[in-house]
Order: C-alpha cells, then structure tokens, then sequence
C-alpha cells in the first residue's frame, strides 16, 4: 500500500524528493536492495542541497551495509552526518557498518542511538535514568530485540553482576527460566512485553539500561569477548532428553534448523529447504528438528529419502526456551542457519556449524571462520549465490574423526 501510493506521487510530482525516498524504503524492507538505490539515488538528484538530502544519503549508506560493504556505506553516512551531526537514523546505520568490520569502540557509540527507535524498545520504569556504566548501582536490564539478540548480549550479565549493587533482569518471558538458573545473582522476571510492571518500585532502582546497551561498556575489543558457555540447560530436562536421545543408539545426535529470520531482516538469503541439507543429512547419525516454525512434513521427507528427521514440539514449539536449552545441551553439534538456535548453542557451549550468508547480518562479521561470541561456533561461509558447496563443506568436516 504504502509502495503504491508513493509510486503515485512520484508520477503525479516527479520532482518531490520525499516519495522516492519513501518508496526506496519499501524496496529496501522487501529487501530489493537495487531497486532501493535507485530511489535514493533519485531523492538525491533531486535535492542535493537541501535537508531531504541528509536522508537520502543516508539511506544509500543503510543500502551498503546491507549488501555488506562497510566501509562503503560509512562514506555515504558520513556525508549524511556532515550536514546534522546528530541525525539519529545515521549514527544508527554507522553503527551497524562499524560493527561489521568489528570496530567495536565506534561501533556501540553509533549504534546506541537506536535506542527507542523504530528496532528498539525502551523501557522506563519510573524516575529511575540510563545507566552510564557506573558502579555500585541497582540496575535493571531489559532486553529490546529478538530472541537471539537477547540470548547474545546476556553474555555481559556477568560483567554488569560483577559492577553492580544489584541487577534486576527484564528478559522474555521464554528465557526468564533459563536466565534464572544462569544468573542466580540477579533478579528474573520474564516481563519485557508487558506494558506496566510493578516490580520496579520495590527494589529503588538508580538506573536500566538495554541488552543491547552493555557491550558499550564491556565489548570494545575483541580480546573483551570471554567466548565461554554462560548459559546453563535445566538439569532434569536434560536427563530427560539424554535418555530418550540415548534411546535412538549410539550414532552422534545432530540438531537441525534450515530457516530464519523474516522477510525483513534478510529471511532469503537466511533460510534453505530441508532437500538441501541432504549431503549432510546422509551422515550416520540421528538428526533432530530445531525448527520452531515452518516445520515440513518429515513423515513425507522419510518416504521420499529414506531419512528420519526426530521433531519433538515440546522442545522447539514451546513458549518455554529452557526446553529447547536442554535439548540443545544434549545434542554432540547443531548444524543450521544464522537463527537463533546458533546462540543458545554457542551460549551453552554446545558445537555448532553455521551455514552464512555471502552478505550476513553484521553480527558474523565478514571474514573467518569464527566469532568471538562463542568459541564453540565454526563458520561456513558462502560464496556469491552458491550453497551447494557450503553444504558440502559442511557434510565433509561431519566427515571427519574427531580427536
């Protein structure tokens, strides 16, 4: 709707600035990113000087961190700062092309200005204000983003935990089990998606500060980044799953999960069909489905291949992540896209083997093999278009004995 309607004002007003850049912004969440360009560029041509410009600019700087040129993109959006240096969209957008090429320092101060934003939820408690790294404070921190996200930045509790009087957690509702059992330390409530809480009032909170907000102050180096499991699976669920995974005999246990993401967040170029992963799948070894939506008809999958994929929705399908967690936590490898299963799993230790994408989000950075996140992911990159080989890769260090 939107597309259409600005479409119709660049044909009734083709000198407006503004419809074109609108209508490269629906290119750019459909993520038609030349299409998108081409729009901006358009805007651009149109008012080069005035303050529609800074817009532009700045939106063909967001094109290039999505096509994964960083430094490209950080060109574009420091023309767009030059004219207002504190357009908030462009900092944000710097701070993600910052952050692809791992400068961390520049990176969080940009991208700290998406905060209550159009991504970003901020929460405000009461009179409390934004934490500003200062120690011996009551602190509560809340998580903003997706599931992953959320999993990720809770790397730095710990560090918040050490620097605080108290920490009081914020978190979705599916991870306060979980978060609980990991950080005994703090306060756990799985509140984040309601609109009023109360719990605030009762602990005389000085500060809170985002999820997202904490690497600002504890990851601006890779060398910050510890790299080792904090997380920690319930210990009766995973006798529970050991044993019916046991069950199966005594080939490795492999999950699985093959989409991610939404049409908006690069779920194209993120998400495979389960006959893709057949290389892989021929390995000796029992798999388990860790898809928790598009689940395929894995009796149908048998018929046609003769491979038996194990789904249970009381792991995946769940509104409670420590299922999923103590799943995981039993499994020898998990083998998926960038979703959100490659946290828990590298959160929790477990071995993981990533298929990214040519043009990952900025998290995955652009070159190696790993992550300083967790030291248990190992990255397959692909090459242009081609997954084939990718998969290959993949099924082939399967392959290998281990030592």
């Amino acid at each position: 709707m939107a597309y259409n309607l600005n479409k119709m004002v660049t044909q009734l007003n083709p000198k407006r600035a503004e419809p074109w850049n609108n209508m490269g912004m629906c290119h750019q969440e459909s993520w038609n990113l030349d299409d998108a360009e081409r729009c901006f560029r358009k805007a651009l041509q149109i008012e080069p000087e005035k303050k529609q410009a800074k817009n532009a600019m700045n939106n063909i700087g967001l094109v290039y961190v999505n096509r994964c040129l960083p430094s490209k993109a950080i060109e574009w959006i420091d023309k767009a700062l030059a004219i207002d240096p504190e357009f908030r969209e462009a900092r944000e957008n710097k701070g993600l092309a910052c952050l692809m090429l791992k400068d961390w320092r520049e990176g969080w101060k940009n991208w700290a200005y998406s905060l209550a934003g159009q991504f970003r939820r901020e929460i405000i408690y009461g009179d409390e204000t934004r934490w500003d790294g200062s120690k011996g404070k009551t602190v509560i921190a809340y998580g903003e983003q997706g599931l992953g996200d959320e999993i990720s930045f809770s790397s730095c509790i710990p560090d918040l935990i050490r620097d605080s009087k108290k920490v009081i957690i914020d978190c979705d509702k599916k991870l306060a089990g979980l978060f609980k059992r990991s950080f005994p330390e703090a306060d756990v409530y799985g509140t984040r998606f309601k609109n009023e809480v109360k719990f605030a009032q009762d602990y005389g909170v000085d500060h809170r500060v985002a999820f997202g907000d904490l690497p600002r102050f504890y990851r601006n180096a890779s060398s910050e980044f510890p790299g080792k499991p904090y997380l920690v699976a319930d210990p009766e669920r995973r006798i529970q799953w050991k044993a019916l995974l046991d069950s199966l005999g005594p080939e490795p246990k492999i999950g699985i999960a093959f989409t991610g993401g939404l049409l908006s967040t690069g779920y194209k170029k993120r998400s495979l069909s389960l006959e893709a992963f057949l290389p892989i799948l021929k390995e000796k070894a029992h798999f388990v489905s860790l898809q928790y939506k598009e689940v395929p008809d894995y009796a149908e999958f048998e018929r046609m291949y003769g491979i038996k994929i194990h789904h249970w929705p009381r792991a995946v399908e769940t509104k409670d992540y420590d299922d999923t967690a103590a799943l995981v936590a039993e499994l020898d490898c998990v083998i998926s896209v960038t979703t959100a299963v490659i946290h828990l799993a590298g959160a929790l230790g477990v071995p993981a083997l990533v298929l990214t994408p040519s043009k990952p989000r900025w998290f995955y950075g652009l070159e190696g093999d790993s992550v300083p996140w967790y030291s248990s992911v190992k990255l397959f990159r692909q090459q242009g278009q081609d997954w084939q080989s990718v998969i290959e890769k993949v099924a082939h260090c399967r392959q290998q004995p281990t030592t």
